[in-house]
């Protein structure tokens, strides 16, 4: 009887585990495709189908992965071949603790019966006098106490256990995943669909600890139980058994049907789930570019496509869930009605001698009835981490070709640098139909320096992907030093050679930090000090010395999240330095000085240079001057060579590399007889002393620990992440927002209330069916069948009640889980880009929270507030019950028993929050550490930092682990306390409750009465405690969301703005003494006193050195943050008092490095529309950006997927996909910040000339380190260390002979270059 109570219980945690998937499996490993995913409102609908043919395609090619992924058996089983020798021997303690758990609740019922016989005879006279009663019930009150420490002693080891082995384990298994996937081929993170990294360590993770941990212990238990109590039972009296055990066929085929039917919803919904993810971390990573097109409404709509797909499939789970919950209590006390009944009528014909077996066979039955509720719910946990291994085990178990942890491979002692490609021909493997190298044919001699140049999309990057063993090639050879490269051990292969790429990547951590990422061999094993004298070294030779010093913590200075605090010249220098460091025989620099000012790129250069003398060197560079002095420039179309020759040799051939050369020549218009040499300017690498970070600090998040001279109350706000309230605070708050649920609130609390009082309605019948052993004849029988029947008649109540909570939690839960990640991710999007400059904020942890923060949130009002109500309710009924029916008892089991549960329990929920609230921290760090890791998977692999990674991973994981182990240590003795508290109070009640039967004060059927109720009360508060963990995140995850309600962004459209947009007609842009300062740096000055003003119509340009705070300008024009001092204006009209959506609406921006989101080139183009644009608006756009071409010659033209980050295009590609994406708006103001860097200079020349004809017709503002961009632009603003140093037109100013001057005959081909 004393775990009746535990029906309730079970059907919750089957209702936890079958929504377990939910809200704990959103965000799971996709690496199959297995749907179409929802597309971009502006793809036109014709072209929608045509993307999912080909999107049908690339399911086709993941169909093996997809059945892996499909959940076994075999895949749970698996997961513990990670378990080392002290995770097995713990395993090995925890179940037999488990057994043992089970099989003495059994035990308990033979106490319980002979306490109960006794109780029950000496009330009807038979039990003896007094004193021989109270020591027989002395007797077994011991037993009692003896079963409470064995079961506390034994539970708390055995949970312990089970929780260190399942957190080791599944330790292990993340960093084996991690490892797996940083093993893969470069082609797997070219497609689409493989979901978001940061949510599959993090997510599935958890699910398969819980999975293997205390869900796995308590399955144990469960099984235990099941067999212990009804080997009891039949020992007892197998008759009554067999015919009460009856109901156990009903109740597993209704269980098993509910689960069967619900579990291919929920992998459904699983899937759409990770979707949705991808989509948003894709935002929340390029947050820049979502604010300048505005396409916040964008993302939103494409991921509620998928959140709405997901919730008509939950809805299909009600009537599934209604039939669970109420099956479970209906067949439970069901069975109790029968086994009462058909006892009394055994009893009444001899075949049973007493009370005591009947009590004894009812309580065993019901315990092992109830038990198939204990273990089924967890076999749907177990079922769900099996999914979640199976998702991991489909990455785990995917070949790799190229696999750069593989020792295998020639691992020379040397290396020559001799390299010769064959006859190579290669097409990229998601677009196999699109060749990229036809036949190349290329000598790299050792210690010579090569050079490729020609049009963007020729080929060239393809290269360096290839020698870095990137990818396969199709066919032919590539020979190093004379032995194929497919013949070396890969990670060898890379430390012998460094790339140095056109859009660098950094890593959190320090200036040093990321400097030292280069050391190879020996190096990583020198002292400190000598390290950094390497360091600083490499940082002096690539021209970054100067402008480190310059930072708040000089090489200590902690960077962010891609290090975007620096300029993009400051990034390109610091790789620089990295690569340079471990001073490899083969450098490849693939557009490596292209962000760089004209002085630095100068310095750069002959650093390179320098570096190079003695090396294997390959260039590949659109910038000629940086490869004049190459000993063999090799000029590529269309995947082929067709120039070669020395610079010199080129230019007498007067062919296509001349023709390059006199298009990027400015040396041209320098005055006659003008110096050879740059005019002495006083340095200008002074980019520190208060720009760090000038350029484009805007876009990413913060991994350091930032110096703030702001009151800490003005920062606090973006990183608190909680208001602190309590657990009512959150849900009333949550009730009243949502009053359209109303309904199926009322619903839900009828239905709780209506079976809340199940325990006293219980606890009378008990004691009335008691009573009728007593009894004779046909009133025995007539009261027998009425109380059964009463009993059967609460078992229908409970049906009907169950059912309704069943339908109105899952509809709740849907439409919660719903409406919250959609608002979570809307207000994410529209916060001010300061939000995303803390560590806390950034997008893998954000992304994370996208799924764990709405499920909590759900979780709560959905489950946890009616499951509290309904243990409100039957605690109150309950105790006002036995205090009615014998106060005397009643108040001392209420006010003793009930305390002791309800504490232990608080301290655990204390205890778990703190634990909750210091994890998710660390796990958001862990997880953002490996989304890091695999969305600059290429820097990784050319760096050979896999190891790195892992080694950094695993310390992450490390910590977190052995901080939840210490914490358990703690937090599971009050857990074992209150879920073996409820044998010290049935030891309480028989000692008590027999003084006052013995003195007469209390008849026996007042004493079941009072007992039965009191222990069905206290069984409730403790089943409250067993769901503080899902209380606990509940709490912090409505909290968070709450929290992020209280954020007030500075730039936003108020009821004062919301209608004001810039004046129609050209646009004038004004800046008046402008200054700047980061709000995480207010010592550090960024823009000093700026003032200039660019007229309608015109072209302006801003020019200086990497740092001084060109492109922040870019950014204050957008408003994306407001000037520390000064204003801004567009035509007369400060952009503050504008709506920031208008205002942005009539700009364009088209950034240095621009990102593309999963989708078509068609989606992409349109992210900034919010129309569908016809396909002559679409052609005019890629013809204006010369990509028309290119998209024609895809092999599904607009409708060609991206991939991930485009990456599968090459730079130049990008980028002028880009620029249709900027102009296909027709903005009044275009934005251009290093827009042309990546071109080749034909596709230049071309695109100059159509930003020429469109800049007719609008302002624009260019950002550009490549002057023969800008050497038309109306007016010519010279910035450094944050002010204006020169401005006026190309002539004028190199008439003055300046920095601009200088500036230009360092990029020209005239005398200085040539002497």
């Amino acid at each position: 009887m004393a775990t009746r109570a535990t029906s309730d219980e079970k059907a919750v945690d089957t209702h936890e585990a079958i929504d377990e998937q939910q809200h704990a499996g959103h965000k799971s490993l996709e690496n199959t495709v297995v749907q179409k995913p929802p597309q971009l409102k502006a793809t036109a609908s014709s072209k929608s189908e045509h993307v999912q043919t080909s999107d049908s395609k690339k399911e086709d090619s993941s169909q093996t992965l997809e059945e892996k992924s499909k959940a076994g058996v075999g895949d749970y089983f698996r997961v513990f071949q990670y378990t080392d020798l002290q995770g097995r021997l713990l395993y090995a303690i925890g179940i037999t603790c488990a057994v043992a758990s089970g099989a003495a609740l059994p035990l308990m019922t033979l106490v319980f019966g002979s306490s109960t016989g006794s109780i029950s005879n000496y009330g009807s006279g038979q039990g003896g006098d007094s004193q021989q009663f109270q020591a027989s019930i002395h007797g077994l009150v011991l037993w009692f106490v003896y079963l409470f420490v064995g079961r506390f002693v034994i539970g708390y080891f055995g949970t312990l256990c089970m929780c260190i082995a399942a957190a080791r384990t599944t330790n292990a298994l993340r960093k084996a995943f991690l490892a797996s996937l940083l093993r893969q081929d470069m082609a797997h993170f070219d497609l689409q669909g493989n979901g978001s990294v940061a949510t599959q360590t993090t997510t599935n993770g958890n699910r398969i600890n819980q999975g293997i941990a205390e869900k796995l212990y308590t399955c144990v238990v469960g099984l235990s139980l099941f067999f212990s109590a009804f080997i009891v039972a039949l020992a007892v009296q197998w008759k009554l058994a067999l015919i009460t055990m009856s109901i156990v066929p009903g109740m597993m085929l209704a269980v098993g049907s509910c689960i069967g039917v619900v579990t291919p919803i929920e992998n459904e919904i699983v899937r759409l789930y990770s979707r949705a993810a991808t989509v948003a971390q894709d935002a929340l990573g390029s947050m820049k570019t979502i604010l300048a097109f505005g396409a916040q409404e964008k993302i939103v709509t494409l991921y509620d496509e998928y959140l709405r797909a997901a919730y008509d499939k939950g809805k299909k789970k009600s009537v599934m869930f209604g039939i669970l919950f109420s099956s479970q209590n209906f067949f439970t006390i069901s069975g109790m009605s029968l086994a009462f009944w058909e006892g009394s009528r055994l009893y009444q014909s001899g075949e049973i001698p007493n009370v005591s077996k009947v009590i004894t066979v009812i309580l065993s039955v019901t315990l092992g009835t109830t038990s198939v509720l204990f273990f089924l719910p967890q076999i749907e946990s177990i079922t769900n981490a099996s999914s979640a291994a199976a998702e991991l085990f489909s990455i785990v178990d995917k070949p790799s070709q190229l696999d750069p942890l593989d020792s295998a491979g020639r691992r020379p002692t040397s290396c020559t640098g001799d390299i010769e490609i064959r006859d190579l021909h290669f097409a990229y493997p998601s677009r196999p139909e699109a060749p990229v190298l036809q036949g190349l044919n290329l000598r790299i001699p050792a210690n010579k320096t090569t050079a490729l140049v020609g049009p963007s999309g020729c080929g060239k990057s393809t290269i360096v992907g290839l020698l870095e063993r990137w990818y396969q090639p199709t066919s032919g050879q590539m020979i190093l030093d004379d032995h194929d490269i497919a013949d070396y051990n890969t990670a060898w292969l890379r430390s012998n050679l460094r790339l140095v790429q056109q859009e660098p990547t950094l890593f959190q951590g320090t200036v040093a930090q990321n400097v030292a990422k280069g050391f190879v061999g020996t190096q990583m094993t020198l002292p400190e000090e000598k390290r950094m004298q390497l360091i600083q070294e490499a940082c002096i030779a690539a021209d970054a010395h100067e402008f480190i010093l310059g930072l708040p913590d000089g090489y200590h200075t902690a960077l962010g999240e891609g290090a975007r605090m620096l300029s993009g010249g400051q990034r390109q220098r610091i790789a620089i330095a990295r690569s340079i460091i471990s001073e490899p025989r083969i450098l490849l620099c693939d557009e490596a000085t292209s962000a760089l000012d004209s002085r630095a790129e100068k310095a750069v250069q002959s650093a390179l240079d320098r570096v190079s003398a003695n090396k294997t060197t390959l260039i590949i560079a659109h910038k000629l001057a940086t490869v004049m002095a190459a000993d063999n420039i090799a000029v590529m179309a269309n995947g082929q060579v067709v120039e070669q020759g020395s610079h010199h040799e080129l230019l007498e051939r007067d062919g296509l590399y001349a023709a390059m050369v006199r298009a990027q020549d400015l040396g041209a218009e320098l005055e006659e007889g003008a110096p050879s040499r740059a005019p002495e300017v006083a340095p200008q690498e002074h980019e520190n002393h208060g720009e760090y970070g000038s350029s484009a600090p805007t876009l990413m998040r913060m991994r350091s620990e930032y110096k703030a001279t702001e009151p800490q109350s003005k920062v606090e706000p973006l990183t608190a992440g909680t208001l602190n309230q309590s657990l009512f605070s959150c849900a009333f708050v949550m009730l009243k927002e949502n009053k359209d649920l109303y309904p199926w609130y009322a619903l839900s609390c009828l239905a709780y209330v209506m079976v809340g009082g199940t325990y006293a309605v219980q606890a009378v019948l008990f004691s009335r069916l008691i009573r009728v052993f007593t009894l004779q004849g046909a009133e025995a029988r007539n009261q027998a069948d009425f109380y059964a029947l009463m009993l059967f008649v609460l078992a229908l109540a409970n049906l009907v009640g169950f059912f309704c909570v069943g339908l109105a939690t899952n509809a709740i839960g849907q439409s919660l889980t719903y409406r919250y990640r959609k608002e979570m991710l809307q207000r994410i999007l529209n916060m001010d880009l300061d939000f995303f400059d803390f560590p806390e904020n950034a997008s893998g942890a954000l992304t994370a929270r996208l799924s764990s923060v709405p499920s909590a949130t759900q979780e709560l009002m959905s489950q946890n507030l009616g499951l509290m109500l309904n243990v409100v309710v039957n605690v109150i009924t309950s105790s006002a019950l036995a205090i009615a029916y014998g106060w005397k008892l009643g108040l001392t089991l209420v006010f003793t028993g009930l305390p002791l549960i309800v504490a232990s329990g608080w301290v655990r929920v204390r205890l778990d929050q703190r634990l909750d609230a210091s994890t998710e921290k660390q796990f958001s760090s862990s997880a953002s550490l490996a989304s890091e890791a695999v969305i600059s998977i290429r820097t990784v692999s050319l760096l050979t930092l896999e190891n790195d990674v892992l080694r950094e991973y695993s310390e992450c994981l490390d910590g977190i682990v052995a901080k939840v182990i210490r914490s358990l240590l703690v937090t599971l003795i009050p857990y074992s306390f209150s879920q073996s508290a409820d044998f010290l109070v049935m030891a309480l009640g028989f000692w008590y409750g027999s003084r006052l039967l013995s003195t007469g004060e209390y008849t026996s059927t007042q004493f079941f009465v009072v007992f039965i109720a009191i222990i069905f009360g206290d069984q409730a508060a403790a089943q409250f405690f067993t769901w503080t963990t899902s209380i606990t995140k509940a709490t912090s995850g409505t909290n968070y969301m709450l929290w992020l309600r209280t954020i007030t962004t500075n730039i936003r459209e108020t009821a004062e703005n919301q209608d004001k947009a810039p004046s129609a007609g050209d646009v004038s842009v004004g800046l008046h003494d402008v200054e700047f300062r980061y709000r995480q740096r207010q010592t550090a000055i960024v823009l000093r006193s700026i003032s200039l003003t660019i007229k309608p119509g015109t072209f302006a340009a801003f020019v200086g050195p990497s740092g001084c705070g060109k492109s922040t300008i870019v950014s204050l024009m957008q408003r994306f943050y407001d000037p520390s001092s000064g204003c801004i204006t567009v035509n007369e009209d400060d952009i503050k008092l504008l709506s920031p959506s208008l205002y942005r609406r009539c700009m364009s921006l088209v950034q240095q490095e621009p990102p593309l989101y999963l989708g078509s080139v068609r989606q992409n183009i349109a992210l900034g529309l919010d129309y569908e644009p016809s396909e002559e608006e679409m052609a005019e756009a890629c013809r204006q950006a010369n990509v028309l071409d290119f998209v024609s010659s895809l092999p599904q033209g607009l409708d060609t997927p991206c991939g991930s980050k485009g990456t599968q295009f090459s730079g130049g590609q990008r980028q002028r996909i880009a620029l249709a994406r900027a102009l296909i708006r027709k903005p009044r103001l275009l934005l251009l910040d290093e827009a042309t860097s990546a071109l080749d200079t034909q596709s230049e020349k071309v695109v100059q000339k159509a930003l020429d004809e469109a800049m007719s017709s609008r302002t624009t503002v260019a950002v550009a380190h490549r002057l023969s961009t800008i050497r038309d632009a109306d007016v010519i603003f010279v910035i450094q260390d944050g002010a204006i140093a020169e401005s006026g037109t190309h002539r004028d100013l190199q008439r003055r002979k300046g920095r601009y001057y200088a500036m230009c005959l360092a990029q020209s081909f005239g005398e200085s270059r040539l002497a």
